[in-house]
């Protein structure tokens, strides 16, 4: 079932990234937030005076005179050919509903600050055609302050998740379908020393990371680095190579009082049985 679930959210990337070919043609669209309600579906929060269509090309969410979160809702359906380039430069993004991207969705904030901030809660979820970037995208390299939340049944898929910023999968899913990108301990992906492992983080703590291949490799890199965490501490994570084939599924070690819970689960369970 997963890895259907996989190649149809694969397979819409690529529909949607074919696109590209005539995205420099298409109309981009700003926020303004003019209505001061911080909601996406509101075309008074648009400098255009629409709202976004499925045939829009890059969408640029930056700050503006309205300071409160911007608001993608449960029932919005988000589509554009190229970009969703935001929240940028401080700004904060609340996802509820579906963004699907032709080419990627990218969040940034200056060096320095302030930081951008993503968060998707309850079914949010993102589907990036190429790339979902948290800090530093490939044509505005040394931008890192970046942080993407993941809370409940949320889920992001792209073929490369690159990380530069904060990554806290506090539930939910994050999958890289061709690559899992964070950079040398002293530079970014694309080798810009103005980002280091200084601003990089990744958090597992309820949620799950699956990257394709086997990561044993690369957690045990980003271990060294102190730059993966589960629970909050360093390299206190599992992987699991076997029950998503092709990829490697890392999630934080259970925490004590779980462990000894399934341990009395399962002591009751022989009791149960051996009184039957």
């Amino acid at each position: 079932m997963k890895k259907t679930y996989k190649q149809l959210y694969c397979l819409a990337g690529m529909m949607l990234a074919s696109c590209l070919v005539g995205s420099a043609s298409a109309q981009n669209y700003n926020w303004s937030g003019a209505d001061n309600n911080g909601l996406w579906s509101d075309p008074g929060n648009w400098v255009q005076g629409v709202v976004p269509p499925a045939s829009a090309g890059d969408i640029y969410v930056d700050p503006v005179a309205y300071t409160g979160p911007v608001i993608i809702g449960a029932s919005d359906v988000i589509q554009n050919t190229g970009t969703l380039q935001g929240p940028e430069w401080g700004q904060t993004l609340n996802i509820y509903g579906t963004v699907v991207d032709g080419y990627a969705l990218s969040t940034v904030g200056a060096i320095g600050g302030p930081t951008s901030v993503l968060n998707l809660y309850g079914n949010g979820s993102v589907t990036a055609g190429d790339s979902f970037f948290v800090g530093d995208p490939w044509w505005a390299p040394g931008i890192p302050n970046a942080t993407v939340n993941l809370y409940d049944n949320s889920h992001v898929t792209a073929n490369y998740v690159i990380v530069s910023g904060h990554l806290n999968i506090f539930g939910g899913t994050v999958t890289a379908l061709d690559g899992f990108l964070t950079g040398t301990a002293t530079t970014d992906q694309w080798g810009s020393t103005l980002t280091t492992d200084a601003s990089k983080l990744i958090d597992i703590a309820g949620g799950k990371l699956i990257v394709v291949g086997d990561a044993t490799a690369q957690v045990a890199d980003l271990t060294a680095r102190g730059i993966l965490e589960g629970d909050g501490v360093v390299g206190n994570v599992n992987i699991d190579l076997l029950s998503d084939p092709g990829f490697s599924v890392i999630t934080a070690v259970p925490e004590p009082t779980s462990l000894a819970l399934l341990g009395l689960g399962g002591l009751a369970f022989l009791v149960r049985r051996r009184s039957v």
